[in-house]
């Protein structure tokens, strides 16, 4: 879902209870459109775990799948190189999921972001959607 408000509500009330364990692998496994790909993007890799993973899968040339694959992606990867140099004048592009991104492996139709070392961290509202 692209909902904030929906994948809040479902990570607060069913995923993140006292007794239940670390979230380390999400699956999007939703509709095909770009834009809640991109939002599952955003709302999961800072909440999972480090060393774990989000898979976004049926990234394909469709039109409505397109965006993702042709503008998020590469924004999210260019990411990884970012160096923080300033005499770079270099920015990135997410700042708000770039320190948790560790790796990003593509094969067909399906990508895996892999979660670094960093703790997981509960971002407010603005901090978890897509910019």
């Amino acid at each position: 879902s692209n909902d904030y408000e929906f994948l809040h509500e479902t990570w607060m009330t069913h995923m993140k209870r006292p007794d239940a364990p670390p979230l380390k692998v999400v699956v999007d496994d939703a509709s095909h459109q770009a834009h809640h790909m991109a939002a599952s993007l955003f709302f999961w890799i800072p909440r999972i775990e480090p060393g774990g993973m989000l898979v976004v899968e049926d990234i394909q040339p469709i039109q409505i799948a397109n965006g993702f694959r042709t503008h998020i992606l590469p924004q999210a990867m260019k990411d990884l190189h970012w160096c923080g140099d300033p005499a770079l004048k270099d920015t990135r592009c997410f700042p708000t999921i770039q320190p948790f991104i560790a790796a990003i492996h593509c094969e067909m139709h399906i990508c895996v972001f892999q979660r670094n070392s960093e703790p997981s961290i509960e971002p407010d509202k603005e901090s978890s959607i897509t910019p």
